[in-house]
């Protein structure tokens, strides 16, 4: 048997051994969770013009704990450089006061993405969401909501977490975004009918076609395939290829608005064609302003069909 000093220096090498093991492994657990989670990098603000709140303390309360579920959340399972996460913009206006914490707001989401080779963000959502029914307690964390209702405050910011990314990722790679549309839509499938009840915005019993069980429906419905592609050669095959050749990359892009267009004939009324229109409006007019008069015509054509509240924006400045 060998002596006990010998025995004791096993050990201390061992112990030390050990410790780098567990040292090394920590940093790579932490270096993973830090690299994978957080894609949003949101930018969040709460107002409550002309309201006297039984509570003021609630906007800034409100306020912190919407950032930090939106950009402290691991919301996929693929790693984002600090470089990739997505720019985002929420806005909640606290629009009516019902006591004890319940409250209306109008939520206003924008998100955007870099276009290659340029200082330019494009973008990819402009949206605004009426009078949501939320109770908040400051207390109690928000959660996401993919799997399990939690309260609506929580769905609502799920809902739009996703569909950012979604979105995002259907930008970059031809129906990029599928998994995380799909599962938006389990997620609406599986929300409670009482929820429904109380926010008809994820009903498709709703009278609005405009709201959120719509976009998904949009999205998700076989006769928007053809948006879902041209969404894709708008942003990958033509905003990021301007800087190359500019002309080619127009080209590209009325072909990709060309296609839109027949997807509304397609499917008339479509709600998330207005939310393009909406949110490409004066992009797509300062890129044509350089066109060529043919280039103007079909897509002023086109575009005042998609977004006839825009019509004469399209029409005094893409004249022929």
């Amino acid at each position: 048997m060998p002596p006990a000093p010998f025995y004791r220096q096993l050990l201390n090498e061992s112990n030390t051994l050990v410790k780098i093991f567990l040292s090394t492994c920590l940093f790579v657990l932490l270096a993973t969770v830090c690299t994978t989670g957080q894609e949003l990098d949101a930018t969040v603000r709460v107002i409550a013009p002309n309201l006297g709140l039984s509570d003021k303390s609630i906007v800034s309360q409100l306020e912190r704990n919407v950032k930090d579920f939106l950009n402290n959340q691991q919301w996929t399972q693929d790693v984002y450089e600090p470089e990739e996460k997505i720019k985002c913009n929420f806005q909640i206006v606290i629009s009516a006061d019902r006591g004890d914490n319940n409250l209306l707001v109008d939520l206003s989401v924008q998100s955007s993405r870099p276009v290659y080779h340029s200082n330019y963000d494009s973008p990819v959502l402009n949206i605004s969401d009426k009078g949501i029914p939320v109770q908040f307690d400051p207390y109690k964390n928000l959660e996401n909501s993919r799997e399990t209702y939690y309260d609506n405050l929580s769905a609502v910011l799920t809902f739009y977490a996703y569909l950012i990314i979604a979105l995002d990722y259907d930008s970059y790679s031809l129906e990029g975004g599928e998994t995380y549309l799909q599962l938006l839509n389990t997620m609406l499938n599986g929300l409670p009918s009482n929820v429904r009840a109380s926010d008809d915005a994820w009903s498709p019993a709703s009278d609005k076609r405009n709201n959120r069980y719509f976009i998904i429906e949009n999205l998700t419905n076989p006769r928007m395939k053809l948006f879902r592609r041209a969404f894709y050669e708008y942003h990958r095959q033509g905003l990021d290829l301007f800087a190359e050749n500019a002309e080619r990359a127009r080209a590209t892009l009325t072909s990709a608005i060309g296609d839109i267009g027949t997807s509304n004939a397609n499917y008339p009324d479509t709600y998330f064609i207005k939310i393009f229109g909406f949110t490409k409006q004066q992009e797509i007019i300062e890129i044509y302003k350089q066109g060529t008069p043919e280039e103007k015509k079909q897509v002023r054509e086109i575009m005042t069909r998609l977004d006839p509240a825009n019509s004469s924006q399209y029409n005094n400045q893409l004249k022929s």
